[in-house]
């Protein structure tokens, strides 16, 4: 199984922090409670041992963030990872754009297909894109915003809203997958179109703040 040496990094952190701290508590009681001038000459080299692996650690940490391409940070034209809080959604869009030309050949198969609900493996440990799949999915309803896109949802199986719906629970979207769930299964004809439309041309901030959050809080995964 490949180890993701990303996941190992807040572990890095909290081991050169205490590192760190363990050198500074060194010289300051070790070097007070030692009794010959021999003992406290090995006691500082102790602490200023430590203090120096936990700066080296942190070091390490820092080489990882900036070689490491991260999906979402990675920037081909510095070849460096950009900081978190400058992600952009307009980034996150083009992104997700990508990926999803990746699991699917087009919008219309996500619909008819029940891509989500299939193993891949392009859907990452733990399935951790399968929710900004189902973000997407219904984000480009709204950014096309055509009627041959809105019937997709109302014409798609239920296995498939059923994976959707599966998946937007991943990030703890009870009460949309709910609505979702009732839109579909009262839609009747073509004026229920407009239901569908409705909802989700009205969440569509929402869905965008949503996928922002969940990328951020799930960043390390991302590599």
């Amino acid at each position: 199984m490949k180890i993701n040496v990303r996941k190992l990094i807040p572990c890095i952190i909290a081991a050169s922090a205490l590192t760190f701290v363990g050198g500074i508590l060194i010289l300051i009681f070790g070097i007070a409670a030692a009794g010959s001038s021999l003992t406290k000459v090995l006691v500082a080299i102790e602490g200023v041992l430590a203090m120096l692996i936990g700066l080296i650690l942190a070091y390490v940490v820092l080489l990882a963030r900036d070689n490491d391409a991260n999906f979402f940070l990675y920037d081909r034209r510095t070849s460096k990872n950009i900081k978190p809080e400058e992600l952009t959604f307009e980034r996150i869009n083009s992104r997700m754009g990508y990926y999803m030309s990746l699991i699917s050949s087009s919008q219309e198969q996500m619909w008819q297909k029940n891509v989500l609900g299939r193993e891949n493996d392009r859907f990452g440990p733990n399935d951790v894109y399968k929710p900004l799949a189902a973000y997407k999915m219904l984000y480009d309803l709204s950014e096309l915003d055509r009627m041959e896109s809105w019937v997709l949802f109302n014409e798609a199986d239920a296995e498939v809203i059923g994976s959707l719906t599966a998946a937007l629970k991943m990030n703890g979207e009870e009460e949309m997958c709910r609505t979702l769930q009732f839109l579909y299964d009262e839609a009747m004809g073509p004026e229920d179109v407009e239901r569908v439309r409705d909802f989700v041309m009205g969440n569509a901030k929402y869905l965008r703040r949503r996928m922002q959050k969940y990328i951020l809080d799930n960043i390390e995964w991302f590599y």
